[in-house]
């Protein structure tokens, strides 16, 4: 049974699952971002600068440590504006949640009160066959 509402409903919740799917995304990158930074981290600390040895090396082993830098940098901006981005998302989701619930309970009650009339019908008809059997029975007693 579909009701005036049942259209609205059915895009709405297409709209959340939509905005769902891309907070899951979203969610998923982070965690991405947040192993790949921690393993940049480790990756930096591990680093030791030797004691001893050739200026090039050194110097090598320095330019590995500011490329490493600039990426943990690099990083850690997409992961806050990942992280932004998953706030806006989670706030979309809230939103067309919220505006499917609206419109899902307007059907509901819609269905309810069509069920309703239905069965008020539905009792009004076995009525009316109830008081012709009974009328019909009482003409079959009384002798013509």
């Amino acid at each position: 049974m579909k009701s005036q509402f049942s259209k609205i409903a059915k895009i709405r919740k297409q709209k959340r699952e939509v905005i769902e799917k891309d907070l899951l995304k979203s969610k998923n990158k982070e965690k991405m971002l947040v192993h790949k930074l921690s393993a940049l981290y480790e990756h930096i600390h591990s680093i030791n600068l030797p004691k001893e040895g050739k200026v090039s090396m050194l110097s090598l082993i320095a330019e590995q440590k500011r490329i490493l830098g600039r990426d943990k940098k690099t990083c850690e901006e997409e992961l806050l504006s990942v992280r932004n981005q998953t706030q806006t998302l989670q706030e979309a989701y809230k939103k067309a949640h919220i505006e499917y619930e609206k419109i899902h309970y307007l059907e509901e009650q819609e269905l309810q009160a069509m069920i309703a009339t239905l069965k008020r019908q539905e009792q009004l008809d076995l009525d009316e066959v109830s008081t012709q059997l009974f009328a019909n029975q009482i003409t079959k007693r009384v002798p013509s």
